[in-house]
Parts: C-alpha cells; structure tokens; sequence
C-alpha cells in the first residue's frame, strides 16, 4: 500500500444496498473515499459494491445487522484487515413502518428502535476508537419528520427524534476528541422501498404528483459537504435536505386515502366519502 493510499479516507455506510445509502455510497467514492457498503442483505452489499468498483471506486460490500453488536464488531474488524483507518461512519440504515399509538405493537416499536436509533448507536461505539485516531465524522441520516411529525408514523417519527437527540449528544461527548456528529434530514426521497411501502398503502402510482422530490445523490452530497474541509467546523447540527418541506408542509406530500390530489401543493378533498356526505361545520 502507497503512502497515498494510508491517507484516502475511508467511509462505512450502513444500509448501502440499496436507496438512499447506495445513493451515498457512490457520492462518497466518486469524491475519492475507500468505502464499506453494509446492509443486512449481504448479496445486495457486494452486488453494490461490485457495482461502484466496475465505476472506477474503491468500495467493499460486507453484511451488517446494525441491530447487532457483535456484528459491528466484526465489521470494523473486516475494514480493518483491508483498510487500516476509519474516517466517516455513516449510520444510514432504517425502516419507516406505519401506525399510530394505537396500532403500534411492541414487536414493531423494538424493531423500529433497534434498527433506527440502537443501530446507530452501536455504530458510533464500535467506530469511535479509529474515528479518534484520523479526528473522522459521523453523519446520521435523519428525517423532516424528526422535528415536524405527521400522523401514521409513530414509531418512526419518534426513532427519528431519538436519532436528533443522539446526534447532538454524541457530538458534545467528542468534541474533545475532533470527532463531528451531524444528521442530515431528508424530506421525500424516491427509493425502491419507498415505494413498496407507498404501494402497500394503496398508492402504487407514488411518487406522481409529488414536487421537489430529493434524490439519494443529493443526500450523499451533503453529506460530503458536512465531511470535507467545507464542514470542519460543524458539529451538533441537522442539515434539512428537504426543499423547506420543514418550514412549508404540505399534507398534499402525503398519501391520505380520502383525500383526491391534483398536484403536491393543491389538495382537493371530495364532498364524500363512501357515499356519504362530509359535514365541515366545526364542532
């Protein structure tokens, strides 16, 4: 190995098969880092890997339950036997179930919390050691909805918020080591789950009609940014790449089964519904 190649960063990135991370992971590479693809589908990782590598990239594709303790332990352990430094962990990997209070069971609470707030945790525990060798970053990858929830996503939007608080926790903890922690905070990004979860729900046509839709590209570009010598001295914070779907919502963005949309911003809700007309005097 070059003494140029012991000084090319190198980035893990959780839930990289597909979607969002892989849209990071290439961001990421073609940015010039040595990169790790991780995702509870190994076939998916390597295949994504293999993918960025015939793109000219430098990247690996290894399994990661990032529930798992051990097995960030064994993936830290597997990076190293390839590349000798951490530089970036990337907590990426989530699920986005739907329910309410009610609906929620326990089962897909846990769930829902070991992979979207555990996971990102164990991460930084078993990354933090090399991560203060090179004075590396941490990005989580968040969600508009941590900090401006909607109904339907309980689960989801409360792991998001957790994610918020772990961010800014984490960053305060390392501030004396160099180590940045950020979240990035995407708005509606059109990924393949996304959409079977749409379809699921009875909108097989998403994303049509929706606006200002942020692709995965765009996510790993901030993600750069937040990484490179652009970001050095940010820490704590969370970077909406939602196109100010935080300040400006619009229920239109979102799936309502009763609720007939012309266009993202232009909701047109019918007279009746199941035959029976709407009564709109307030109660």
């Amino acid at each position: 190995m070059s003494h140029t190649d012991q000084e090319t960063p190198v980035a893990l990135v959780s839930g990289a098969g597909q979607g969002v991370g892989l849209g990071i992971a290439r961001v990421l590479a073609k940015a010039g880092h040595r990169v790790a693809l991780l995702d509870i589908e190994a076939d998916r990782a390597i295949e994504a890997a293999d993918s960025l590598v015939r793109e000219g990239c430098v990247a690996i594709g290894l399994r990661l339950d990032v529930a798992s303790a051990r097995e960030w332990d064994q993936v830290v352990e597997s990076v190293g036997q390839t590349w000798p430094r951490i530089d970036l962990l990337v907590n990426n990997a989530g699920i986005s179930p739907r329910g309410t209070i009610e609906s929620t069971d326990e089962a897909l609470w846990d769930r829902t919390f070991a992979i979207n707030l555990k996971g990102a945790w164990l991460g930084i525990k078993a990354c933090l050691p090399k991560l203060r060798i090179s004075r590396g970053a941490i990005v989580n990858i968040g969600s508009t909805r941590s900090t401006r929830p909607m109904p339907g996503l309980f689960a989801y939007v409360t792991s998001k918020a957790g994610l918020l608080g772990l961010t800014r926790q984490t960053a305060v903890e390392c501030l004396v080591d160099g180590v940045r922690c950020n979240m990035v905070a995407p708005g509606w990004v059109d990924t393949p789950g996304e959409r079977i979860i749409q379809a699921n729900h009875g909108r097989p046509d998403f994303p049509e009609g929706l606006m200002n839709l942020v692709t995965p590209e765009e996510v790993g570009e901030t993600v750069v940014f937040l990484t490179g010598n652009a970001g050095r001295r940010i820490s704590g914070t969370c970077l909406y790449v939602d196109s100010g779907l935080h300040v400006a919502d619009d229920a239109g963005m979102v799936y309502l089964p009763n609720v007939v949309k012309e266009r993202y911003h232009s909701p047109v809700v019918p007279d009746q519904i199941d035959g029976s007309p709407i009564d709109r005097r307030s109660k």
